[in-house]
């Protein structure tokens, strides 16, 4: 046993929130060493973000909490970490601290032994939210550790003496994950949320001891992995491939139902929280399904997917890669391309007669689209600051640079959220306007994507970026004019009289104008529109070369067939790609839209 000379007796909601925060910054500074060895259950390389991350939202969420009382201190720092709750270690974390509030409940301060007890309680909270607990993971370290409390908190006079001794308890049983799971073994690492849990105690022990949140710095028993620890391991979850989480906030919430019927779409699932609010995580293939169960029980939010498999390809490919590629959920690229090139997007928010849902996570693009002619109100609204900020906390672990390409800053605020955010977390960021949207943003992007492939730093793929603006061109043919009204793109008398005459207009996102819209042709009926949009392609490409084509639509493959066939003729040319078109344009252009973009060199 170590002595201390801060003999602290008892815990009230000020201390208690000063001992979190003292555990935040121990495991925010070890994250980095916890992706290198994050090999279960997926080795997707970032148990440390996503741990860190969520003790990140309960240090910021709680920063101006003053309640004495630890059952109500308690109480703030749980819901914090269930709202920030990110992966699956950080919703067994959460769990773990809204059972530990449970426990201290109505309570202004704890002795050692409602310490112990309230630990039992969060213990046997965390492991009802798994579906499937495994020996070996943070869970096991979590019952060995409170196991050691519960026994021994009676020969103890102050919580430093306790909790050093359980923390050595807690290192030992660390130790022992390394031969319960065949995948850490076979890596030759112990369990990355097991260590995170352990990294927390360090943290509160060294506040006890030293009454500050500055750590001297001492040798691990834990072993530094080997470099190639991600290269020897084989992804374990084959069958489901997405990283699905979500809030549910309602009334009397049946956590058990709502385990029960998630449960079967996937595994890995954790539901934390209470009846009032709940976080949802599971490795699906069904990622909108499990959405739409969980708005069965209440209100969704805090939406998210992530592709594992792919996390785990970008680990092994990012060591050439220096510069990761954001772009947001306005570019149109098809998914094998966006896999194949590493591209990462921002989902905008999406509002169906006042719902909201994000794009391509809750809702996908051709679903959205086949809802358009029935909807009221139909609008778009940029991604929110929570998801640009894991978006970039995601790529700054993974590549030494990020550059973001955006949907033109003229109708959108995209652009400069995503610079706001980059500028916040990047030591050096690299955003860019791009002047275009749909197929247009997907070619930019696409390019901008092969030069990271091949390389190249952020910089000189942004000027080689910002040069090719000027060469892309967005020509879209409409087939009605319902949409760009009620968007506020035409104004109701002019849509009045397009209706009457039968006008279907070509509208251009012009880059020479930073991709403001605005209408290139009047034409009377859908082949005219067709045969002037190609026309006026024709006059913007004169004198250029290297011509590559997409083509995006709303819910109209057969106008797209017609454009695809055109184009071939005129310019000897295939299409990159075809496909259905983001909601953005859709929203504004209606069905039976249809996009040609080209970009080629001067």
């Amino acid at each position: 046993m170590k002595s201390s000379s801060t003999r602290i007796q008892y815990l009230d909601g000020i201390r208690f929130k000063r001992v979190v925060n003292a555990a935040a910054k121990r495991l925010i500074e070890k994250h980095g060493h916890l992706n290198d060895i994050n090999v279960f259950p997926v080795p997707d390389g970032d148990t440390g973000s996503n741990m860190a991350g969520t003790m990140d939202n309960v240090v910021k969420k709680s920063a101006h909490a003053l309640d004495q009382s630890i059952g109500k201190m308690s109480e703030i720092i749980a819901e914090s970490a269930l709202l920030g709750a990110r992966g699956n270690s950080g919703v067994i974390l959460a769990q773990f601290l809204c059972g530990f509030s449970e426990g201290v409940k109505d309570l202004q301060r704890v002795t050692l032994k409602d310490f112990s007890d309230a630990a039992s309680n969060a213990s046997r909270r965390a492991l009802e939210a798994i579906s499937e607990p495994k020996e070996g993971t943070i869970l096991t370290v979590i019952r060995d550790w409170s196991d050691h409390l519960s026994a021994n908190h009676h020969n103890y006079n102050n919580f430093h003496d306790l909790l050093y001794d359980s923390l050595e308890h807690a290192k030992q049983s660390v130790l022992a994950t390394k031969e319960k799971l065949a995948s850490l073994k076979a890596a030759d690492v112990v369990d990355a949320g097991a260590l995170g849990f352990v990294y927390l105690l360090e943290g509160i022990v060294d506040f006890t001891e030293r009454g500050s949140l500055d750590r001297q710095e001492e040798q691990s028993i834990i072993p530094e992995p080997s470099q190639a620890v991600h290269d020897r391991v084989a992804v374990e979850s084959l069958t489901y491939s997405f990283c699905t989480e979500c809030m549910v906030t309602g009334e009397n919430i049946d956590l058990e139902a709502l385990r029960r019927e998630i449960g079967a779409l996937g595994d890995s699932l954790v539901v934390a929280g209470t009846s009032a609010k709940a976080r949802v995580h599971v490795h699906t293939n069904e990622p909108e399904t499990v959405f739409e169960l969980a708005a069965e029980y209440g209100e969704v939010s805090h939406q998210k997917k992530e592709d594992m498999l792919e996390q785990h390809r970008n680990l092994l490919t990012t060591k050439e890669q220096r510069t990761g590629i954001l772009t947001d959920s306005t570019c149109d690229l098809p998914d094998e391309l966006l896999k194949k090139y590493d591209i990462h997007v921002a989902p905008l928010k999406l509002y169906i007669d006042d719902k909201e849902l994000l794009d391509k996570v809750d809702i996908s693009t051709e679903k959205f689209n086949k809802m358009l002619p029935e909807s009221k109100s139909v609008k778009t609204s940029q991604p929110s600051p929570g998801h640009y900020k894991a978006l970039y906390e995601s790529l700054k672990a993974n590549y030494e640079e990020v550059l973001a390409l955006h949907v033109m800053a003229v109708h959108s605020g995209t652009y400069q959220s995503s610079k706001n955010m980059g500028a916040s977390i990047l030591d050096d960021p690299h955003a860019i306007d791009t002047y275009t949207v749909t197929g247009g943003l997907g070619l930019v992007t696409l390019e901008a994507a092969k030069l990271a492939k091949q390389g190249l730093g952020a910089k000189e793929i942004a000027e080689r970026v910002e040069a090719m603006r000027k060469n892309v061109f967005v020509l879209v043919a409409m087939d009605t004019v319902d949409f760009a009204v009620r968007g506020g793109r035409l104004s109701k008398n002019i849509g009045t009289i397009a209706k009457l005459l039968n006008i279907k207009p070509v509208i251009e996102f012009a880059t020479r104008n930073e991709g403001l819209c605005a209408i290139a042709a009047k034409c009377f009926g859908v082949r005219h529109s067709e045969a002037r949009l190609i026309k006026l392609l024709k006059q913007r490409v004169k004198g250029k070369t290297n011509l590559r084509f997409a083509i995006t639509h709303v819910e109209a493959p057969d106008k797209a067939k017609r454009l695809a066939e055109m184009i071939k003729k005129e310019f000897h040319s295939d299409i990159e790609f075809e496909l259905q078109a983001a909601p953005v344009l859709g929203c504004y252009s209606g069905p039976g839209a249809c996009a040609v973009s080209v970009l080629c060199d001067s």
